[in-house]
């Protein structure tokens, strides 16, 4: 039943995608302030611009993004799409009542939230929310990623389960981007520290509290 949900939704928004007005790489490091000022949410602007550096370069694949909350890491990488190669933008996010590990309140009412950025921003000519677990969705997947952010669930087997769910659909050279990476009481900081052990992945840097990697044996300096 979830399969033969899933697979034409994707289809469908394969097919939107293409149909999305060229956009011309005008935008000054000051229109994406503008932008970003109009969001909530816990990256900084340095950990925006690094997401929107990333999207704006990638030229193949799609771009998924676990854990959206109300758009603001989702307007850094659709505004870099859209200033690149508008390559597309998957937002999974259930949006359902959730208290997070650090005590933070989360549900529906984000969604009102997060189409409105989507609006204000026009990202919405890239960006396609689904509002569905990586759980649920990404079994039947079929879309190489090129970039994957998360910034999820942020206990350890949150943000484990989620990187599993999406490693399998990633391109070799892929990069693999996490938030709040530096606090070791977080999940993210010690699944980077084992996924790195285990050689899956190598660390390229760390801008504030945001961590990007690349699949281990494709990056070069």
């Amino acid at each position: 039943m979830m399969k033969n949900i899933i697979r034409p939704l994707v289809r469908h928004f394969g097919y939107e995608l293409m149909k999305a007005p060229h956009f011309e790489s005008k935008n000054t490091n000051l229109n994406f302030e503008a932008y970003f000022g109009n969001t909530e949410g816990s990256i900084s602007l340095e950990e925006a611009f690094l997401l929107y550096e990333l999207a704006e370069n990638l030229e193949k694949g799609c771009i998924v993004e676990v854990g959206s909350y109300r758009g603001r890491s989702t307007v850094a990488l659709g505004r870099g799409s859209l200033d690149g190669n508008q390559v597309p933008v998957f937002a999974i996010d259930p949006h359902e009542k959730f208290t997070g590990i650090l005590g933070g309140q989360f549900g529906p009412e984000d969604r009102g939230a997060f189409y409105k950025a989507m609006l204000d921003s026009s990202c919405f000519y890239v960006v396609r929310l689904i509002n569905l677990s990586s759980e649920k969705i990404s079994p039947n997947w079929d879309k190489k990623i090129s970039l994957l952010w998360i910034d999820g669930d942020h206990s350890y087997e949150g943000v484990r389960r989620d990187y599993f769910c999406w490693e399998k659909h990633l391109f070799p050279d892929a990069f693999v981007v996490f938030d709040d990476s530096l606090d070791p009481k977080l999940g993210p900081h010690k699944l980077i520290d084992e996924l790195i052990n285990e050689g899956r992945l190598e660390k390229i840097r760390a801008v504030g509290k945001v961590t990007q990697l690349k699949l281990k044996g494709f990056y070069k300096s």
